[in-house]
């Protein structure tokens, strides 16, 4: 990307400094960041796998970070509940529209599954204050949460420099939860964030990959916006999904991984999905998640 990522640098102090809180855990957002990721689906034959957008939300305290298609799958689900009021069979439509594009897609795995993100329903917050990450995720329809020390990674500074979409950026390099990263960052974006659980560079995150470039992620967009942050979930363990509140399950992380990227998840969903009378053949997973710690 040739092209500067355009952004409002002045007054960043100000905005940070004084924002102001909404009541009931709403808080402002005054920045946001939006990362295209690319990974490999086939780590046997080396077959990259779909490109994801994950939105990052920056605000005083904390902040939060889901993907493109976690959003339009919320979306499109609340537009459809509308239509059911007036179109009762918007739904069916729907689903006939997601088949007929399913057998015309071209990202399609050997065994017919779409590929897909492996970040593309995690939740992640970051609490600054508290020096904590809260994540939430599923498996089917059963919504867990688990909660990590914030720190930074073990990074090393390098002196290497590169210009990346405009920015004088700086490199990085540190090894987190099985694999070994190369990052580059620019201090004149004076946020010490970046995409998933990476943090505390002296820099805005521009590109980020693993060694191996099973995982690259690279900055598209950097924007004040007048979004919200809700931050209810960082209490209540609650959080409001397609309009009703779902009460997470606490649960480790290394479990939870381990559960949805081993046989165990693929049976839980083929259990939930034969209830309402569908076949499910679990997928053969030929990718690693991005942490390989557990």
């Amino acid at each position: 990307m040739q092209n500067r990522i355009v952004f409002l640098l002045i007054g960043i102090f100000p905005i940070l400094a004084f924002s102001q809180q909404k009541s009931k855990g709403i808080v402002d957002a005054q920045y946001e960041c939006v990362w295209n990721v690319r990974f490999i689906d086939d780590t046997m034959k080396m077959i990259p796998g779909i490109e994801e957008w994950i939105i990052l939300q920056i605000g005083d305290n904390v902040s939060y970070q889901d993907t493109y298609s976690l959003q339009q799958h919320d979306s499109t689900f609340v537009e459809l509940t509308a239509s059911l009021r007036t179109n009762p069979d918007a739904v069916l439509d729907y689903v006939k529209t997601q088949i007929d594009n399913l057998r015309n897609s071209t990202n399609l795995s050997e065994s017919g599954a779409p590929r897909v993100s492996p970040l593309r329903t995690v939740r992640l917050y970051k609490d600054y204050k508290a020096k904590k990450i809260k994540a939430v995720d599923n498996i089917s329809t059963n919504y867990f949460t688990y909660e990590e020390k914030l720190l930074p990674q073990n990074w090393e500074i390098r002196e290497d420099t590169m210009t990346i979409a405009g920015y004088a950026c700086q490199k990085a390099v540190c090894d987190y939860r099985g694999r070994s990263y190369e990052a580059w960052f620019a201090s004149e974006i004076p946020i010490s964030e970046g995409p998933w659980k990476f943090y505390g560079l002296p820099g805005l995150i521009i590109r980020l990959n693993d060694t191996q470039r099973h995982y690259e992620f690279e900055l598209v967009e950097f924007k004040s916006t007048n979004k919200t942050i809700d931050t209810n979930v960082l209490t209540t363990n609650k959080i409001d999904r397609l309009g009703k509140t779902e009460k997470l399950t606490k649960i480790d992380r290394k479990k939870l991984l381990s559960v949805q990227w081993g046989k165990q998840g693929g049976v839980i969903k083929k259990a939930e999905m034969e209830k309402v009378g569908i076949s499910y053949t679990p997928s053969i997973r030929n990718h690693a998640f991005i942490e390989r710690d557990f």
